[in-house]
């Protein structure tokens, strides 16, 4: 019988354990444990639970999966509070939407960090908590798992045959990687949404716009309804990217906003405007955007594969290189563009 504990019986947390059950083998007992006992009762009156334990260290005990399924800053907690309680062989992994400072609080106070393997499901709703849960949520959806440098083979396999069974598509990623890459695509974009939200809600006009509000304002602000636990977390634990990419994003507005007052020079405007609507049908249709090979096995799938890990520290210093050129090359676009508006 293999023993899986979730802790964390939120949205995330009981949708793994409900797709475990629907997918999974028959032979595992799934354990939950929730800070809230009724969020927990009700996820296992959901059917997600065979058990729900009373502490964390009790439900890790004979785990030969952990998963934390938590709030970020809960994470570092659950990890010091089942330190003592896990076994020498017990793999441990997370969903948290931040890895590196995930993977420092790891390797500082488990007992056996090389059993410890970062994760992070790129799938979610706005709802939250077990009544939200689905054992669809992870369909299709990337799945990044992030290994430390010492991390065991067997972990890994362990995470990404987990990934592979609730129905992701899992990826290597190098920590930093990903924190840098997620504040782009997932926590900027929610940040943003709070921005706007706020400023609409602050006017004093906001009785009239919200009555006004259709489809393309719900659109734009709906992750700024993201469990502000769960915001908080990401925003302290990932800072510094989380600025880089607002920084980027009111430049990028800045620069929209002269697009539109200049007057003699509409044409770009609209060229800015059809461009982006190209790029963007092509991106929800799979054209635009990252290639994969057809068929690649998971050493050819992500950032790079979990034997470069083996190698060393290279392929992370080699991967900021490419995104340092990267940068460089879109900056001067970026300037040469202006510099032409400007003549």
């Amino acid at each position: 019988m293999t023993r899986v504990a979730i802790l964390g019986t939120g949205l995330i947390g009981t949708s793994i354990a409900l797709a475990l059950r629907e997918r999974g083998k028959a032979d595992v007992q799934l354990v939950g444990h929730d800070k809230y006992v009724d969020v927990a009762r009700k996820a296992q009156q959901r059917g997600a639970f065979h058990e729900v334990a009373n502490t964390a260290a009790e439900a890790v005990r004979g785990a030969d999966l952990v998963i934390l399924a938590a709030p970020l800053l809960a994470i570092q907690k659950l990890i010091e509070e089942i330190a003592p309680a896990l076994g020498p062989d017990t793999v441990v992994t997370d969903t948290g939407s931040t890895k590196a400072e995930v993977l420092r609080w790891a390797a500082s106070t488990l007992p056996h960090p090389e059993h410890f393997v970062g994760g992070h499901p790129m799938a979610g709703k706005t709802n939250f908590g077990p009544d939200a849960a689905d054992a669809a949520l992870f369909d299709g959806a990337r799945y990044v798992v992030v290994p430390a440098v010492n991390s065991s083979e067997r972990a890994v396999t362990t995470v990404v045959n987990l990934a592979e069974t609730v129905g992701a598509k899992p990826m290597y990623m190098d920590a930093e990687e990903h924190d840098a890459y997620a504040a782009a695509i997932s926590h900027m974009p929610m940040m943003a949404a709070v921005a706007l939200f706020s400023m609409e809600r602050a006017s004093e006009a906001w009785p009239e716009l919200s009555a006004m509000a259709a489809g393309g304002f719900k659109d734009m602000t709906r992750l700024s309804g993201t469990d502000p636990a769960m915001a908080f977390d990401i925003a302290v634990t990932n800072r510094e990217n989380i600025s880089h990419w607002l920084e980027r994003f009111a430049s990028t507005l800045l620069d929209l906003r002269d697009r539109i007052n200049d007057v003699d020079n509409e044409a770009d405007l609209y060229k800015l405007l059809a461009a982006t609507e190209f790029e963007q049908v092509g991106f929800r249709n799979g054209i635009v955007g990252r290639e994969e090979k057809v068929g690649a096995n998971m050493d050819e799938v992500g950032a790079f594969s979990f034997s470069d890990f083996l190698a060393g520290g290279w392929v992370s210093e080699k991967m900021r290189e490419v995104t340092k050129d990267s940068e460089a090359r879109l900056k001067s676009m970026e300037e040469h563009d202006r510099n032409k508006r400007n003549v």
